[in-house]
């Protein structure tokens, strides 16, 4: 087929559940990319999809390096005409991928901003036979909201000047909205891009528009959308994960239980009650209050684990009062169940099921343990508790277990969720992620640097 019309492109991501494509669209680059990458991962980790992301700003960027914003100009033809290259030959490859397997999902993240665009792309998936369901997703904001941390770190280094590459983004953006064309804007029934299926979250997500959303995959795709859509303009909410403070069972290297804290783990209550509100509930720079988060599983020692953390009432900027780390305690945030092994040690399950341990050594992802649960039983009731975190603004702090957080970590990270139930998340200490279009950064915290909490029997299983 020929290349695409000398057109600007929005953002079209292409994915492909099960039987099916879906694909998507935005008009701020960084954030389709941030949406496009954390769908990805979600519908991998917790559908188990082959999925992959078809960035055409990746293959521009490996094959010419970085481009000045002047070079955005439609009326360039030269200019033009090589970026609808990299838009075809990524086109190409995610239709090569699509179909190599029944099943796969493909996202084509690149921008589409005219019909002409959005009508080729459609034109170039009908030969894979009808097998291709596409969704347009259209993320619309009046304000161009362009940081530096959200944009690929090739860009960035490649500038002359770091505030080159925010400037030139600036001119990029200026460009594409010259000849900007929104979807499904015709204002008429009998416009044809009200055939498409689509999704617009306009503004953050204040206002959803779905047209010709279908199936259960399509569904689950449009709500986790419409949940992430702000994710590019949310630069102070980062993620605070810690397990509870060591608790009987922890000493003992017994697993499950519903067991009290022990004096270590009281100190380390009292810790992180320093810890969340002199740096989770206050911004590091201005030393303001900010509204924030608290997440407990419905067991006893995370319950006392977070309950020192004091709660007030602040006003958050829209003038609205907010109830300061008021603690929600969810049940989907229980540790894994062990069934017949609950409160045992693993020596004593290696001596009492040998076969079992065996199999759960063998495959821990997959093994359940008897009358218990497996790893993705767990992945199952944390879908959920992903579809919040995404839907909410606000810095959040999750006091859980390890057999839980390493799931949840794992999505974060983007470790592929074989090896999720490999991670290690160490007792006494507070790990911090801050999510970005292109990685998630991460630092952690020891709140008890002169205290040894020892092998709790987790480390190697």
């Amino acid at each position: 087929r020929s290349p695409p019309p000398s057109s600007p492109p929005l953002s079209p991501s292409l994915f492909r559940p099960v039987l099916r494509t879906v694909k998507l669209h935005c008009t701020n680059h960084t954030t389709q990319t941030a949406v496009a990458n954390r769908t990805a991962r979600y519908l991998a980790f917790f559908h188990g999809a082959e999925v992959e992301v078809f960035n055409v700003g990746d293959k521009r960027r490996r094959a010419k390096g970085y481009m000045k914003g002047e070079e955005y100009d439609f009326r360039n033809r030269k200019n033009m005409d090589q970026r609808m290259k990299y838009s075809y030959d990524t086109l190409q490859d995610m239709k090569d991928f699509l179909k190599q397997k029944n099943g796969r999902i493909g996202i084509f993240d690149a921008n589409n901003v005219t019909r002409d665009r959005r009508k080729w792309i459609l034109q170039e998936l009908q030969d894979l036979d009808g097998r291709a369901q596409v969704i347009f997703v259209e993320l619309v904001n009046k304000r161009a909201m362009i940081y530096q941390a959200e944009m690929a770190e090739d860009d960035v280094k490649s500038a002359s000047k770091p505030r080159d590459s925010v400037e030139d983004y600036k001119k990029r953006v200026a460009h594409y909205m010259d000849f900007y064309e929104p979807l499904a804007s015709g204002g008429r029934l009998d416009d044809p891009e009200q055939q498409y299926a689509y999704i617009k979250c306009i503004e953050n997500g204040t206002q959803i528009i779905l047209n010709k959303i279908k199936g259960y995959m399509p569904g689950r795709i449009t709500q986790f959308i419409t949940n992430c859509c702000h994710v590019h303009w949310m630069t102070q909410k980062k993620l605070y994960f810690s397990r509870h403070g060591q608790s009987e069972y922890n000493a003992a290297g017994r697993i499950g239980g519903d067991s009290d804290l022990t004096e270590m783990g009281e100190r380390y209550a009292l810790a992180l009650k320093e810890f969340a509100e002199e740096r989770i509930c206050v911004d590091s720079e201005t030393r303001k209050a900010i509204p924030a988060r608290l997440w407990t599983s419905t067991l006893k020692r995370t319950v006392r684990t977070a309950r020192h953390i004091s709660t007030s009432v602040i006003q958050r900027d829209n003038g609205e009062p907010w109830i300061q780390m008021k603690a929600r305690h969810w049940s989907n945030l229980d540790e894994i169940y062990a069934g017949a092994c609950d409160g045992l040690t693993y020596a004593e399950i290696k001596e009492r099921y040998a076969k079992e341990a065996a199999a759960r050594k063998k495959n821990k992802l997959a093994y359940r343990y008897p009358r218990g649960e497996s790893y993705l039983d767990v992945i199952q009731r944390l879908e959920p508790i992903i579809q919040e975190i995404e839907r909410h603004r606000e810095s959040l702090l999750i006091v859980g277990h390890q057999g839980i957080l390493r799931m949840i970590y794992a999505f974060y990270k983007g470790i592929d969720r074989e090896q999720a139930p490999h991670q290690t998340l160490e007792l006494n200490h507070v790990i911090e992620l801050n999510p970005h279009a292109y990685r998630t950064n991460e630092k952690i915290y020891n709140l008890l640097p002169y205290e040894e909490a020892g092998d709790d029997g987790q480390k190697q299983h």
